[in-house]
């Protein structure tokens, strides 16, 4: 499998990744229903980020050698910025969840996808911190 060692390549990726998943979900919301915009959000934006996290490599890591299935970023810097960045996103959607009675299902969807996202990269921080 190819590998993602550029910071060009990267940021391209993930601003494609994003648009994807925005252009999933509004055709969700339009052609099924709001809860098929946000299932289809999900699944987009959870294979982006699971394939990044597979073909994305440092430059200090070995770009053919497999990456264990918890390592989520090269350096862990960049797993706190992340999981930073997914849980403030958590906290974002649980305060607009706060007017939203109608959805509030989708909300706590929502919510528990940002926090586990969050909780990869932090455990993958972690572990790299570690050693």
């Amino acid at each position: 499998m190819p590998r993602i060692t550029s910071p060009q390549a990267k940021a391209t990726f993930v601003v494609l990744g994003c648009v994807a998943a925005v252009v999933a979900a509004v055709f969700g919301a339009l052609a099924l229903s709001v809860t098929g915009g946000l299932v289809l959000y999900c699944a987009v934006l959870g294979a982006v980020i699971v394939f990044g996290a597979r073909v994305f490599r440092g430059e200090d890591e070995d770009a053919m050698a497999p990456r264990p299935l918890w390592r989520m970023t090269a350096k862990p810097a960049a797993g706190f910025v992340l999981a930073g960045f997914f849980a403030l996103q958590a906290v974002s959607t649980g305060v607009s969840a706060a007017n939203a009675d109608a959805y509030a299902p989708l909300y706590v969807v929502a919510i528990a996808f940002s926090l586990a996202v969050a909780a990869a990269y932090l455990n993958s921080s972690l572990r790299l911190r570690r050693g």
